[in-house]
């Protein structure tokens, strides 16, 4: 019996003098967690970002409404802390319609009459900029910028009315610059980050006129006004004096504040 307590007692304190030295040697287990994945010299990136002009808030004349930036933007990183971006806008919409009718839409039968709709709208636009990043630092990430958006935005078409004809075009070449903080803070250890911008902006539109031709029974009459596309129906309204002129021209600037949230994701 003596014999037992006595190699129980040996078991156990060896045991323990075993589990002692384990634990005094061995290495912590601890998983280190990385609290972001800043990107650096020769780090690609996608972004995309909505804002709203403070101009639309307060009602300003020429203020536009909230807007999202061009879908394809993307960035490039020269240094650690120089970053280039740029991002491209395309739109377009057509519309084309042809039909013939009665000149009285009760007749079954008689005179009629022929039209053509013809309208089309769109714009390209380029959205080169750049910013500088004062820190290094994986959490957050300050910076500043500059951006100077430019390109072409156009309007035209045509209507035919029997014997009758209507065409209207406008181009306007659209030029900005702006000036911009940035704030963004990186997800996780993902290549994501989430970020805010506000800056103030200048927008100049020159060009900005319609031109409208008419053609009819007594001549070709050709006149401008800025008041957007007149009317056919209206016809004749276009009597120069009657808000039309033989010659115009036309430019519109504005300048304003904006705030942008940001969503980027960053690659090689």
């Amino acid at each position: 019996m003596k014999k037992r307590l006595f190699l129980s007692a040996a078991l156990l304190l060896i045991g323990g003098a075993l589990a002692m030295a384990q634990i005094s040697t061995g290495e912590p287990s601890a998983v280190k967690i990385k609290t972001g994945n800043r990107p650096d010299k020769g780090t690609f990136g996608l972004f995309l970002g909505a804002g709203v002009d403070f101009g639309t808030l307060m009602n300003l004349p020429g203020s536009s409404s909230p807007y999202v930036l061009p879908l394809v933007n993307v960035k490039y990183f020269f240094t650690d802390k120089l970053e280039g971006r740029i991002g491209l806008d395309l739109y377009r919409q057509d519309i084309n319609a042809k039909g013939k009718g009665y000149i009285d839409p009760t007749a079954s039968e008689g005179d009629t009459y022929k039209i053509v709709n013809k309208a089309g709208n769109g714009a390209a636009m380029l959205w080169p900029g750049i910013a500088y990043h004062f820190t290094n630092k994986n959490i957050l990430d300050v910076y500043v910028g500059a951006e100077l958006p430019f390109g072409l935005v156009t309007d035209g078409g045509k209507v035919v009315y029997d014997d009758v004809s209507y065409r209207f075009s406008s181009n306007s070449f659209n030029i900005g610059l702006g000036a911009f903080i940035g704030l963004q803070a990186f997800i996780g250890n993902l290549p994501l980050a989430i970020g805010l911008e506000y800056g103030f902006y200048g927008q100049w539109v020159a060009g900005q006129k319609t031109k409208s031709v008419l053609v009819d029974d007594t001549g070709k009459h050709v006149w401008y006004n800025n008041d957007g596309v007149n009317n056919p129906a209206n016809v004749p309204g276009y009597e120069i004096g009657d808000g039309n002129y033989e010659k115009l021209s036309v430019g519109n600037g504005f300048l304003g504040n904006q705030l942008r949230l940001t969503l980027s994701y960053y690659f090689k």
